[in-house]
């Protein structure tokens, strides 16, 4: 992985160091899955072994979106084929989705909340129970799997009263860090992926971590620094890469629930560059200067654009644009991240521990608590029913 800045151009030098330990860091209950020998053993994954499975996942925010983050760069290709995920509680796509679908034995319905009394996830499975029942599809909840605590909750005692196959999910790693847990990986074991394979992606990544934390967290400080000096208040993560969209959205979900703590909180906003860059563009170019970009980026291997026709090999002409908009705002002197790297799942694993190092470093700075979400306990208890 590599990461550009363009200090230097801003005549920014400052070097500051943020107090932390990696040894705190590395024994959060969040990588206990890959930390803590056998940890997986106490799950049955027997009925993965010897078959696939057409997926379907029901959750919200980190229920959903770890397994979509990490799908999406495994191959992008299998969602909406091979893995469908409903993280919105619309009738219309949902709908949509399973009507024109011929389901059958060869179908899984996941349905994930780690509470497990969510209102979105009673709403999902209703939903679903009664959209099976109008394809007259009988025994269906034999297709069905839950994750959620191991507490008497609605799907528990749902689960209970029809026989339906459920995992625990650990209950001292939040939904949005579930990422290296079964929560985000029983959606990928069912479509043919294997546990060790991704497992040993992870390991790798955090050893490659471990020998560089230090570098990182000095190009993070002196983000954060940079940040603060210049009073920027909101952070713009752009991808154009198809497989690096859903990290996006997920580095705004953790930065938003675990930062958005008091009135001095920075904004994130995710774009998807091709599109934004006819959008929004004019506003972040002209608009305020209170803005820090981040580029997720992918190696490009199609180097030579020497004419049209070579535009339209792999990404050529998003990189094109990708560049036009790098070159662009810092001709505007913002500071512009450009996080950069290989097409493979270990820099992409990589990358993953990077963004919550940040996190970390950054609550570390604000003096907060980065795990917790009040404001969002309060709206659920307002939402439940």
């Amino acid at each position: 992985m590599i990461i550009k800045n363009n200090f230097k151009a801003l005549n920014y030098a400052k070097k500051p160091n943020l107090d932390y330990s990696i040894n705190e860091f590395l024994s959060l209950d969040m990588f206990n899955p890959i930390i803590k020998k056998n940890y997986f053993n106490k799950y049955d994954l027997s009925i993965f072994k010897k078959k696939k499975f057409r997926t379907h996942v029901f959750g919200m925010g980190g229920s959903s979106l770890s397994t979509k983050l990490l799908s999406q760069f495994l191959n992008p290709y299998n969602l909406g084929k091979k893995l469908f995920i409903y993280e919105n509680p619309s009738p219309v796509v949902i709908r949509n989705a399973l009507s024109d679908l011929n389901i059958n034995k060869n179908d899984k319905f996941i349905f994930i909340s780690k509470s497990g009394n969510t209102i979105e996830i009673k709403y999902f499975l209703d939903l679903v129970i009664k959209i099976l029942k109008q394809k007259k599809i009988s025994k269906f909840v034999k297709d069905f799997i839950f994750i959620s605590e191991n507490k008497n909750n609605y799907l528990r005692k749902f689960a209970k009263k029809n026989s339906i196959l459920c995992f625990d999910h650990d209950p001292n790693i939040g939904g949005r860090f579930s990422i290296f847990s079964i929560t985000s990986l029983i959606p990928l074991i069912s479509i043919g992926y294997s546990l060790p394979k991704i497992l040993k992606s992870f390991l790798k990544a955090k050893k490659l971590f471990e020998k560089s934390h230090t570098k990182i967290m000095k190009n993070i400080s002196k983000i954060i620094s940079y940040e603060k000096n210049f009073n920027l208040n909101i952070l713009v993560g752009l991808t154009y890469h198809d497989k690096m969209s859903s990290i996006n959205e997920w580095y705004r979900q953790i930065f938003a629930e675990s930062l958005g703590k008091n009135k001095n909180a920075i904004n994130y906003i995710s774009s998807y560059g091709s599109i934004d860059q006819h959008s929004q563009f004019q506003l972040y170019i002209d608009g305020p200067h209170d803005k820090h970009f981040i580029f997720f980026k992918i190696e490009n291997s199609n180097k030579s654009i020497d004419t049209k026709y070579s535009l339209i090999k792999g990404y050529n002409l998003m990189s094109t644009l990708e560049e036009g908009a790098i070159k662009t705002l810092k001709q505007k002197k913002f500071l512009v991240t450009q996080i950069l790297i290989k097409d493979d799942f270990d820099s992409y694993c990589y990358l993953i521990f990077y963004l919550i190092f940040d996190i970390y470093l950054r609550a570390k700075f604000n003096k907060i608590n980065f795990l917790d979400q009040p404001a969002v306990e309060i709206l659920k208890k307002n939402t439940r029913i």
